[in-house]
């Protein structure tokens, strides 16, 4: 039993080391044009790693904006900070609050500001921090807040966050559609390709049907070819991406912007497994087309 399972991992040893020669001779047969397709693919998958590098960011920006952006309560003058504490208190999605007395922040304000010898203009102050960001439950939260008895006005710079996620937004459909319409340009280029690959090897695809090999036998080697155009062009993005990620951590670092959900390692994966696929793609496109068996 040994040595038929033995036996049987040879031959497909040989078999994908055959397989393999011969993928060597089609993208040797393809010449200079190797060239363009790989960078073609290197500078899609560039262009696709960045931006959706700054989409992740810019998520991860909006993130840390809502849970760290606070709502500011100002109460009337005659109102009991501890008392609308209170009830703030036992709200929903409030995850903590901090009383700043009026006479605390005017004293902060003289030490910063040159302000004229007047009487206290400013009121008593609550600061609700968020357990949860979401547009919907902090409009709840808010309205809820207005209805207690002794606030004055309640600030929240939501527009702040709005205008951020309809960046994340464009960004997100820049993304999509740079991948799309140079992904299509991408796929058309390899499928051609491979067509001429099969075109030069047409009589020696030819003997091989004649001699009964499989048809996986005779497709794979162009199915590998469209993969290796496409691994070649995502391993030179992201030695691209790398050097543009120097420029891109300084910008992100004057927004102070933490960081991504996904690191470094994750999103050159990603390209790598999608600048494989949709090489491998365009010969299965061009094979099926065109080696009909």
């Amino acid at each position: 039993m040994l040595l038929n399972i033995s036996s049987a991992l040879a031959s497909d040893f040989r078999i994908l080391k055959r397989i393999l020669k011969e993928t060597i001779k089609g993208i040797g047969r393809t010449g200079l044009v190797n060239l363009v397709i790989i960078a073609t693919m290197a500078s899609i998958l560039s262009i696709f790693g960045c931006l959706f590098r700054i989409s992740l960011e810019i998520y991860s920006f909006i993130d840390d904006l809502g849970s760290n952006m606070e709502i500011s309560v100002y109460l009337q003058d005659n109102a009991s900070s501890t008392r609308v504490a209170k009830e703030i208190k036992s709200l929903n999605n409030v995850k903590s609050i901090s009383i700043i007395k009026k006479e605390k922040a005017w004293s902060e304000m003289k030490k910063h500001m040159q302000l004229p010898e007047i009487s206290n203009p400013l009121p008593d102050k609550i600061t609700i921090k968020l357990k949860d960001n979401e547009s919907s439950k902090i409009d709840k939260l808010i309205k809820k807040v207005k209805k207690i008895r002794g606030i004055e006005d309640v600030k929240y710079v939501k527009e702040i966050i709005d205008k951020v996620k309809k960046i994340g937004e464009i960004a997100n459909a820049a993304t999509v559609m740079v991948f799309v319409v140079l992904g299509g340009l991408t796929l058309s280029i390899i499928s051609n390709t491979i067509h001429l690959v099969i075109q030069s090897r047409k009589q020696e695809i030819e003997i091989m049907r004649m001699m009964g090999v499989s048809n996986w036998y005779i497709r794979s080697p162009y199915i590998f070819q469209g993969a290796f155009y496409g691994l070649s062009g995502g391993i030179i993005s992201i030695f691209a991406l790398a050097w543009i990620e120097k420029y891109l951590s300084n910008i992100f670092k004057i927004f102070q912007i933490s960081g991504t959900y996904i690191d470094g390692s994750g999103i050159a994966l990603i390209i790598l497994i999608m600048g494989t696929s949709v090489g491998a793609l365009g010969s299965i496109i061009s094979v099926r087309k065109y080696l009909k068996i």
